[in-house]
């Protein structure tokens, strides 16, 4: 399971009866943003604090549903909210594997929490959303040491003015100890056209590096910085991520 900048399962699925629950605080802050052209400039300078809950079940060896829901705070020069994020519940089922790999389809829906602000891409719309996507998974040893690669493409559809979105994401993870694991994951988001009212046709590439380290009875801890390295009517931001799992 991986933690992304929205907590994204990877192509594995959970045995039958396994769980695994997430808790995580993310923070980020945005003093620049990207034009159409994808230079920076200065914008109004932006915050959000947003904490997550996360948890995942094998129905199944093939079939997982996960949760995930969050409460976050924004903040501008001229308004504070505090208020829910999406809550969103989710199907991962594993179409095929071989000893090394996976592949799987999942299927989400992401009711609305608050209000949203439609002003840029990452700060998310008001409306429902619904995710498809199909996922790879590879698992190989390095000098000794374990890796994997997910891949994650697919279309989140958005209810209301929102534009369509295409998703993709890459991790790359390995283990240089038995406790600890390293992942640098790129998630690549692009805006199907421009939708209606504020929203113009935007794209941000977001970049995250982070550390998973394993505790006794099933508990891990993680921590790390986040980063938009590039894009265009969208953000420019950095944070961090901590976080605590937990598998059953």
């Amino acid at each position: 399971m991986l933690v992304a900048g929205s907590a994204q399962a990877a192509a594995w699925t959970q045995p039958r009866g396994g769980r695994e629950v997430i808790v995580s605080l993310h923070r980020q802050d945005s003093t620049h943003g990207f034009d159409l052209d994808g230079e920076a400039v200065d914008i109004v300078d932006y915050r959000k604090t947003e904490l997550q809950g996360f948890a995942e079940y094998g129905l199944s060896d093939r079939l997982t549903v996960r949760a995930q829901g969050s409460v976050r705070r924004l903040h501008t020069r001229n308004a504070r909210e505090t208020e829910p994020g999406h809550f969103e519940l989710a199907a991962r089922y594993r179409i095929a594997s071989g000893e090394t790999w996976v592949l799987s389809s999942e299927s989400a829906v992401r009711l609305p929490g608050g209000d949203g602000d439609p002003g840029s891409a990452q700060r998310g719309s008001s409306d429902a959303e619904y995710d498809s996507r199909f996922l790879l998974g590879k698992s190989a040893t390095l000098a000794g040491k374990a890796m994997f690669l997910d891949l994650q493409a697919g279309v989140r559809r958005r209810d209301g003015e929102a534009p369509d979105e295409r998703r993709l994401e890459v991790t790359v993870g390995g283990r240089p100890a038995r406790r600890v694991m390293l992942m640098a994951q790129v998630f690549d988001v692009a805006s199907v056209g421009a939708g209606q009212g504020p929203f113009e046709a935007y794209r941000y590439r977001n970049v995250q590096l982070t550390a998973v380290y394993d505790l006794p009875a099933g508990w891990s801890v993680q921590a790390g910085a986040v980063g938009t390295a590039s894009g265009r009517n969208a953000l420019r931001e950095r944070g961090g991520v901590v976080a605590v799992w937990r598998r059953f």
